[in-house]
């Protein structure tokens, strides 16, 4: 059907024999037409109407085409790296390296910035961009020759930076268009010029375990896959629609060039309504500063060291990681330097996430990701550098650990926002604890345990109101939750909201003190050097309070030696025993006796099960007891194995 057209019909010559009399013959120039020769060639591509008019237009709505595939291109590599353009020179030598772990391949496309696992859709659009940029240089080369491909093939290269897919459009075009490889069944050529594309997606997707993990699920495989085999699906479909429309215009120009245009605009416009500019974003956002992100990663050792190196210089850096494993004198004073300098920059790195949080929302302000940038705003305020474990030599470097448990007050307009103008997103629970934190730390003991009481209940997601019927659509057109990325678990802020809505409860109503002692409680950061003489100075100055017993129990789970603090937190439970605090105690002392390693580690477990079945038995309606039962049902079976064979003759 699609093979190489006829020629035009000609006019018959004036004066034909039984029709006008002797025949008379014209010459071309006395008709003021083309040559005879030339009126009779067949129409195989543009090119072979002679007419100006058609040569024309073929070369102003290539020079279009040609433009609209560069934005195409641009878009791609924008979908990406979230930049339209990159002319450094290793942009192009990075996407060229084959082999390593830092190889670049196409399941970069669907999994960085955003993930196909989390919005299916972003797999059409990047099927269709693929699908795209294949076919339409091998329709190029077909309807216009070789040499007029070219020009997309080095958009390919210079501005969607994919050399090696230039590369392959190049034996593509070639296969399809030039002899002796070309066939007179056009789409059969197309299909022959599809093979290397094919060859490539191939070798191209050939995931790594630092992309798909070293035990891939099926369904992961598949999301992986699917993008490129709805990309050779689509660019055959393609071919075939621009291959069939050339042959019934006849190789017009003015035809063809609006139906590749038609092929540019369908990804952007399904990226624009399914997809969305705020979700590129975002993703960029949660990748450089969210809380699985390698900017505030709790442990850096390679490149803390290499900070180091950069910091102050090869001449110096053996001595610093000498005197970080205690090796010289100086110890303490160059500690002191390198804490500075990890503190100034991660403060640095923490102001430029903030920042990159405050524009998206005033980009952005009606996006789903809203919640997800107000929480990730409220943690990185929230994150400090733990001092005290910070500067280890372990592993052949320093050590940098972050946490954030203990809120900073800046955080509190993040938090609030969240809960407020979010209060059904699952994120709103870390929202109400660390505004029940704060609060109790500016003395308000009731408003804190309103906002507790309401970090009891679940959190409520978005209702599904769809039919049954819509909710197939919803699987491929329809992203997962906007917080299924961050990794987040309520449950650690659920835990932690009920043991400090008893804490309140129990110790507000101090007959002589009121709510002080548990503000002052709150002032304390757990995390801070001399927090247990703090605690000790507290217990000796409200010695009398509800709170004294409290005090005492957290003195002794903070003590850093294993065995002096499971002899403290059994001197608590023996001695403090009308008190609220006893539950805790037990419950931190059974599982330090569970977690116990030594030659009487079996008699230690059977003392941490049993601590834990009394704390069940005792003090039933408590937060503790409830963990209690829980680690009950996860250790015992585990436990009562490992016991039982040793205690047989």
């Amino acid at each position: 059907m699609f093979a190489d057209a006829p020629s035009e019909p000609t006019q018959p010559a004036v004066g034909q024999p039984g029709q006008n009399g002797p025949a008379t013959e014209l010459t071309p120039a006395a008709m003021g037409g083309t040559p005879a020769d030339a009126s009779a060639r067949p129409i195989v591509n543009v090119w072979s109407r002679a007419q100006p008019k058609y040569r024309v237009r073929a070369v102003v709505l290539l020079v279009v085409n040609i433009l609209l595939f560069c934005g195409l291109c641009v878009f791609t590599h924008w979908l990406h790296v979230a930049r339209a353009f990159d002319f450094s020179l290793a942009s192009y030598l990075a996407p060229l390296k084959f082999w390593g772990e830092q190889t670049q391949n196409l399941n970069d496309f669907v999994l960085y910035p955003i993930s196909v696992e989390q919005t299916p859709m972003h797999g059409v659009v990047l099927g269709l961009l693929v699908a795209s940029i294949v076919a339409v240089p091998i329709s190029v080369a077909i309807l216009y020759t070789f040499p007029f491909a070219l020009p997309f093939i080095a958009a390919v290269l210079i501005f969607t930076h994919m050399p090696w897919m230039a590369f392959t459009l190049i034996w593509s075009c070639l296969l399809a268009s030039v002899r002796p490889f070309r066939l007179s069944f056009r789409f059969g050529a197309g299909l022959v010029g599809m093979l290397p594309v094919i060859l490539y997606l191939y070798l191209a997707t050939r995931g790594t375990p630092r992309q798909v993990g070293t035990y891939a699920s099926p369904d992961q495989s598949l999301a992986l896959a699917a993008p490129w085999i709805l990309a050779i699906l689509a660019g055959c479909a393609m071919l075939g629609v621009i291959m069939l429309i050339a042959y019934l215009v006849r190789y017009r120009p003015d035809a063809i060039a609006p139906v590749m245009a038609i092929m540019f605009a369908a990804p952007a416009f399904l990226f624009a309504r399914y997809v969305g500019f705020d979700e590129l974003s975002y993703r960029v956002l949660e990748l450089q500063y969210g809380p699985r992100s390698t900017c505030f990663a709790p442990e850096v050792v390679e490149e803390l060291s290499a900070l180091l190196k950069a910091g102050f210089g090869d001449s110096i850096r053996d001595d610093l990681l000498g005197a970080l494993a205690g090796q010289t004198d100086s110890l303490a004073a160059v500690q002191q330097r390198v804490r500075h300098w990890l503190l100034k920059r991660f403060l640095s790195d923490r102001a430029a996430a903030y920042e990159a949080c405050r524009r998206f929302i005033a980009d952005h302000p009606q996006s789903r990701f809203v919640p997800n940038v107000l929480y990730i705003q409220g943690w990185v305020l929230d994150l400090r550098l733990d001092v005290r474990g910070s500067l280890t030599a372990e592993a052949g470097g320093p050590r940098r650990e972050l946490y954030s448990d203990y809120p900073h007050v800046q955080s509190e307009a993040a938090w609030r926002a969240l809960l407020s103008n979010y209060p059904d997103s699952p994120l709103s629970c870390a929202a109400r604890l660390r505004l029940a934190q704060l609060s109790l730390r500016r003395g308000e003991a009731d408003q804190a345990l309103a906002l507790l009481a309401e970090l009891r209940k679940a959190p409520v997601r978005r209702p599904q109101t769809q039919a049954a019927v819509r909710r197939i659509a919803r699987m491929v057109l329809a992203s997962r939750d906007p917080e299924s990325s961050l990794g987040f678990e309520a449950e650690p802020f659920l835990r932690e909201g009920r043991r400090l809505e008893e804490l309140i409860a129990a110790n507000r109503d101090d007959p002589r003190y009121g709510a002080l002692p548990l503000k002052l409680l709150a002032q304390l950061d757990p995390r801070r050097p001399g927090y247990r003489a703090r605690l000790l100075t507290l217990a000796a100055q409200y010695p009398d309070s509800l709170l004294y017993d409290n005090l005492v129990v957290q003195w002794a789970a903070a003590e850093p030696d294993r065995a002096r603090r499971a002899s403290l937190l059994e001197a608590c439970v023996n001695t403090l025993s009308d008190g609220d605090a006893v539950a805790e105690a037990l419950f931190r002392l059974a599982e330090l006796e569970i977690q116990w390693r030594g030659d009487d580690q079996q008699a230690r477990r059977r003392s941490g099960l049993a601590h834990l079945r009394l704390l069940r038995e005792c003090y039933p309606r408590t937060c503790w007891s409830e963990e209690a039962a829980e680690r009950l049902q996860t250790v015992e079976p585990r436990v009562e194995a490992e016991i039982l064979p040793a205690a047989l003759p």
